[in-house]
């Protein structure tokens, strides 16, 4: 049947794949910084090394959701790592809206490990959020916590795509096939129903 209709189908497909290309490029491409840290607290010889091992992903898990917040952000920003602050401009609302789109920190389950990742349409400027947040969780970690002895160490320092990663090109353009083919699909259906070739 589709090659009975091969000039739909890729009409259809062709018309798809060139939506999801469009709605791509449309946006700003932004490369990827990514690092991993590790949440440690100096216990004693005596400590129980489940108990460690609970509080330090708990201690993950915490910073990962201060990572996004305000105040997370003014601390990143005044840092002194360069950063374009006009980057984030507009309301208090828009500031954090762009904040939460440009960082991403994510927990490795029961690791202590943070996997940060920044996105920004200019490397330079990817590094430098990256390296000011790592740098704020590092000296002002236990402002969110009253925990004592806990440090932030970077296990692998942050490296940029030589490429853009957001947004995906090549998922945004296959999502793209994979609907145009459904769409051709369900045409054929109704189209063969309708001459009664289909039972």
């Amino acid at each position: 049947m589709f090659k009975k209709h091969y000039r739909s189908v890729g009409t259809v497909v062709a018309t798809f794949v060139l939506v999801a290309l469009i709605a791509t490029f449309a946006q700003p491409l932004k490369y990827g910084t990514q690092a991993k840290l590790l949440v440690v607290q100096s216990f004693g010889a005596e400590a129980d090394p489940y108990a460690a091992s609970r509080l330090n992903e708990y201690l993950s898990g915490l910073l990962v959701q201060v990572i996004s917040s305000e105040s997370f952000f003014n601390q990143t920003l005044d840092a002194g790592f360069s950063i374009e602050r006009n980057y984030f401009s507009g309301t208090r609302q828009q500031q954090i809206k762009r904040w939460e789109k440009t960082i991403d920190a994510r927990s490795s389950y029961d690791s202590g490990i943070i996997i940060l990742t920044v996105y920004h349409p200019d490397k330079a400027q990817a590094e430098n959020i990256a390296n000011a947040a790592i740098y704020t969780l590092k000296t002002t970690n236990s402002f969110y916590h009253s925990i004592p002895n806990v440090s932030v160490r970077t296990i692998d320092s942050p490296s940029t795509s030589r490429w853009p990663v957001r947004p995906n090109v090549v998922l945004n353009a296959a999502a793209g096939l994979a609907f145009g083919l459904l769409a051709s699909g369900l045409y054929i259906y109704s189209t063969e129903n309708k001459k009664g070739l289909w039972g």
